[in-house]
């Protein structure tokens, strides 16, 4: 299991690299508390925090606030956030927000991101696209039926699929760049596949759900 400095470096490692190889638009500071590594915002609730399906107005209104870990090249975001307990990792929340938007890159450019979402939204310069947010989910005091310890929430917050363990960011954002960005993740593989490697914390699927659909690494 990561302790609470190796985990912070590492999504500092992340970030910055994120940040110098133009992977991401803006990198927001980390936050640390002796409970929690996050991102440093301002007032309001996150995505992560938000329980209701999110509207066009609520993304824009995160990028307003802060409530990112990453605003990449295209508008989406990355928000991470880890939970500690008696110095290990006791629950962890990280998500890809999609852009609503397909924004002309040289907006995201010529102003800030917030704009750019207002521009698109008032001005109706390109079509809504139905994009789905995801997270991956660690909250082992939730346990229930239909709420695995570890899972991936897409679409629905009532769609959780089972994974096999608590997730280390490398391999969240190798998810995410494999996935969506595939052009990206091919012309960065060093760094992506070096993301991809070891784990965080042992395997807590049960029986029942090691019989059904799962994710696992």
């Amino acid at each position: 299991m990561s302790d609470w400095n190796s985990l912070h470096q590492e999504i500092q490692n992340v970030l910055d690299y994120m940040q110098k190889k133009k992977l991401a638009y803006f990198t927001n500071a980390v936050s640390k508390t002796a409970s929690t590594i996050s991102w440093a915002a301002g007032k309001g609730a996150g995505f992560l925090v938000h329980r209701g399906d999110p509207t066009i107005e609520q993304y824009h209104q995160w990028i307003l606030e802060g409530h990112y870990s990453a605003i990449l090249m295209d508008g989406s975001l990355l928000q991470f956030t880890y939970s500690f307990e008696d110095g290990e990792v006791s629950g962890h929340r990280l998500a890809y927000v999609p852009c609503p938007f397909d924004i002309d890159s040289r907006f995201m450019l010529e102003m800030t991101p917030g704009d750019a979402v207002e521009l698109y939204r008032l001005e109706k310069l390109g079509d809504v696209r139905l994009r789905s947010p995801l997270r991956f989910d660690f909250a082992p005091d939730q346990v229930k039926p239909g709420h695995p310890a570890s899972h991936l929430t897409i679409n629905s917050s009532t769609c959780r699929i089972a994974c096999t363990a608590p997730i280390r960011i490398g391999r969240f954002v190798d998810f995410v760049y494999r996935h969506f960005y595939p052009k990206l993740h091919v012309l960065h593989r060093d760094f992506f596949e070096a993301l991809a490697l070891g784990s965080l914390g042992t395997d807590c699927l049960s029986p029942e759900e090691g019989l059904g659909l799962h994710l696992r690494w």
